[in-house]
């Protein structure tokens, strides 16, 4: 799966080229003044890269479509959910990673772990606190290659707090676009997501991983 270049035109400066005559003993009669040579046409500049970036094939989620699940252990034992609403994004060229780039916006208010209590819990001013952060955010600014895969390189913003993140991908090609999918593993704590007694890895586990297979559609 592959998911997510500036040049600078060169610039020619033309200089005008003056020249007069004088000649014999006597003062000489001003002499009319030398026509100015017309300047050089500056080299046409090569077209740019920047703008071959810009037009990168882009695909776009389908409302509803995809699944976004974590993983977290609470008391020992598993427990997962899902969030019922992002959107992703993907500007991609398996020829140039480097310009492709990736953005996923979440609403934290949609997580989703099928026991309502514990849903409140977790959108709580202690934990995500999704009153005060009701979006979570990924933007990778380019791909790279990791072994038989990729990964996106870019920045996670979650609880107000961003970190760079690295982030596994598999690019397979469908009828209609591409389907990213992968696995990751992040700890909440590095971002805040625990206050008071839920700073405590006692009853809520750090790491928390998180699933990803979204199907994108080619954007016209």
């Amino acid at each position: 799966m592959r998911i997510m270049t500036n040049y600078l035109a060169p610039f020619a400066i033309s200089a005008l080229l003056i020249s007069t005559a004088c000649s014999g003993a006597e003062p000489p009669a001003p002499s009319p003044p030398t026509a100015a040579r017309p300047a050089a046409a500056a080299p046409a500049a090569p077209a740019s890269t920047t703008a071959a970036a810009g037009a990168l094939p882009r695909f776009v989620q389908a409302a509803g479509a995809g699944s976004l699940e974590f993983e977290f252990v609470q008391a020992g034992a598993v427990t997962q959910g899902h969030f019922r609403k992002f959107a992703t994004e993907l500007q991609y060229d398996e020829n140039q990673l480097a310009a492709s780039k990736l953005k996923v916006t979440v609403q934290m208010p949609s997580l989703d772990t099928q026991e309502k209590d514990r849903d409140e819990v977790l959108a709580s001013a202690e934990l995500f606190d999704t009153g005060k952060f009701p979006t979570a955010q990924y933007s990778a600014t380019g791909l790279a290659e990791r072994g038989s895969g990729l990964e996106a390189v870019g920045k996670l913003t979650l609880h107000g707090v961003t970190r760079d993140v690295r982030v596994p991908l598999t690019i397979r090609t469908t009828n209609n676009g591409v389907e990213i999918s992968g696995e990751t593993t992040i700890r909440r704590l590095e971002f805040g997501v625990g206050q008071g007694d839920w700073k405590s890895t006692e009853w809520v586990g750090d790491e928390v991983k998180l699933r990803y297979r979204v199907p994108l559609t080619r954007s016209k």
